[in-house]
Order: structure tokens, then C-alpha cells, then sequence
């Protein structure tokens, strides 16, 4: 029977408020020692799948050095330290977009990198999502917002040819199909 591995080790590597870095030594159940794995702890984030009365999708447009390119997604951020990811899911929407919502569907919590990664994401659909103020942006933020229609952003998902790249931004579309 398979079973977890003990961690004998953990120290931090390199910390900021956005991520942390640990090297670990683990003992794996067989007694073999793994002398350096590493771990990731960021803080968990809000996905939202805004859709307005009129079945489009609002989406943002910004910056993300990590593809060092400008991308469509959908609104997303982290969760505040005594936040839900409820709370969390209504604020990142509003200050990222002005946009709000009434009623908000929990569509799961997923982690998009099991091996690396120890926060989650958690999905939500805002359903008739309407713009009620200006956006609230973060001092390195840089955001446009436009909305699409919801059927062509789902067929470019399903066809490879979307205008989100994420996986996770897409599999949250998807997942919000699912219960429109």
C-alpha cells in the first residue's frame, strides 16, 4: 500500500508576500532518503468566471511577466489572510473590473500543480454580472477590461484556439458552462 512521505526537513529558501520557496528532505515509507525536494506556498486564489445578463463574458487584459506577453483571462487574485474564497472571488471581480454580482456558484477548488505547488484555486461563476463602479486597481496593475461573447470564447476553448491561455482560466469556462 502506498503511503505518504515524511517530511524530516523544511526550510524556507526564499519568501515574499506573493510566494515562498522551501527545500525539504523527505523520507520516503520505503526508508529512502530524497535530500533536496522543493515546495511552493503561495497564497490561495480567486478565479471568476463573470457572465452578464446578456450571456458575455467579461474578461481582463493585462501584463504577466511570467509569458512576458499581454493576456486575455479572467479576472483572478489572491485571497486576503482572513478572507474566504468567497470574499475574496467578490472583491478580486470588483476591483479588477467594477463589475459585480448578485449570486456567485461555487465551482470547485483544484490545484494546478500537484507536485510543485500547496495552495488551491477556487472557481467561481458571478452570474449576471453588472458593472456597478470603477476598477480598483493595485499599484502594478494595469488592467483593461471588455467583455465577449460567452458561446465564442467557449467554442475557441473546446477548438484550441482561444484567446485565454491559461489552463486554468479555460477549465473554469468550462466548468461554468456546465451549470448555465
Amino acid at each position: 500500500m502506498i503511503k505518504k512521505w515524511e517530511i524530516l526537513e523544511s526550510k524556507v529558501i526564499f519568501s515574499s508576500p506573493f510566494i515562498t520557496l522551501r527545500e525539504e528532505k523527505l523520507k520516503r515509507p520505503d526508508g529512502k532518503i530524497v535530500p533536496s525536494y522543493y515546495a511552493i506556498e503561495r497564497p490561495e486564489v480567486a478565479y471568476i468566471v463573470p457572465i452578464t445578463k446578456d450571456r458575455r463574458i467579461v474578461l481582463v487584459y493585462q501584463y504577466k511577466n511570467g509569458v512576458k506577453e499581454l493576456v486575455w483571462e479572467i479576472p483572478a487574485g489572491f485571497i486576503d489572510e482572513g478572507e474566504t474564497s468567497l470574499e475574496g472571488a467578490k472583491r478580486e471581480l470588483l476591483e479588477e473590473t467594477g463589475f459585480a454580482s448578485k449570486e456567485f456558484i461555487n465551482l470547485g477548488s483544484y490545484s494546478s500543480s500537484l507536485g510543485l505547488a500547496r495552495n488551491k484555486n477556487h472557481v467561481f461563476l458571478a452570474k449576471d454580472a453588472e458593472k456597478v463602479g470603477d476598477q480598483m486597481l493595485d499599484q502594478n496593475e494595469e488592467i483593461e477590461v471588455k467583455t465577449f461573447p460567452l458561446e465564442e470564447i467557449i467554442t475557441g476553448i473546446k477548438n484550441r484556439q482561444s484567446v485565454i491561455l491559461e489552463t486554468q482560466a479555460q477549465l473554469a469556462v468550462l466548468l461554468a458552462e456546465q451549470v448555465l
